[in-house]
């Protein structure tokens, strides 16, 4: 049975971590944009994202909480491959923004930001759906509802 405090201790932390890491990367998109710098430091701070997110989606696929949802409520596998596939797609995403950067940096910049809000918004929303999928399988779990 899985441990219902570690799930939510886990996703908790993940959620504040990349959720300042996004934070991070805006500003500095922003404060290249205007001060004219090398984009070096989106590049890296890009690279640690896709790092961060790549391993964590790794934990919730292969021993973390997708796996204990499938568990704990089979009915839920299919949502739990969407979330899977969702993966693949937002570290793609992580990944052309990352080439185009480092081939036109330039050109890059320019529409950085609406690029970069976009990817944000589809994550904060993979992560909602995450969430959500999560607490449903806990909640039938548990019995809420009974």
């Amino acid at each position: 049975m899985p441990d219902l405090q570690r799930l939510t201790d886990a996703a908790v932390t993940k959620l504040l971590t990349e959720h300042a890491l996004l934070y991070d990367l805006l500003e500095e998109a922003d404060r290249i944009t205007a001060e004219g710098d090398s984009p070096e430091p989106l590049l890296l701070g890009l690279l640690e994202l896709r790092d961060m997110m790549h391993d964590q989606f790794a934990r919730e696929e292969y021993g973390g909480y997708l796996r204990d949802t499938i568990s704990i409520a089979p009915r839920y596998s299919a949502e739990c491959e969407q979330l899977r596939h969702e993966h693949r797609l937002l570290l793609s995403d992580i990944d052309a923004m990352l080439d185009d950067l480092h081939h036109s940096p330039d050109e890059t910049l320019s529409t950085f930001h609406v690029r970069f809000r976009d990817f944000t918004t589809r994550f904060l929303n993979h992560e909602h759906h995450e969430n959500a999928v999560v607490q449903k399988a806990l909640e039938d779990d548990i019995g809420v509802g009974d």
